[in-house]
């Protein structure tokens, strides 16, 4: 069964629910499994707040989000593309 799934941003923290793995962490681009697909966030000044692994929780702050991709299979999502 897959784990609920949710993405969240309000111009300073973003908020990811469903997190399985961190892959990456750094200030320009943080990458985490989900369940069945990977996503990129990247940035300036990217920093974890919060990482609840019990919950596959992650709070990140970032001064500039430049792109949130998805990928998962053979197809790739972005949110500002």
């Amino acid at each position: 069964m897959a784990e609920k799934q949710s993405f969240a941003y309000d111009g300073k923290t973003i908020n990811i629910v469903g997190v399985v793995r961190v892959v990456q962490i750094s200030e320009k681009e943080c990458v985490f499994r989900l369940d069945g697909q990977t996503l990129a966030v990247k940035g300036d000044g990217l920093n974890v707040v919060r990482l609840d692994k019990e919950r596959g929780e992650v709070a990140l702050e970032t001064d500039k989000l430049s792109s949130v991709t998805y990928r998962g299979g053979a197809t790739l999502k972005g949110l500002f593309s």
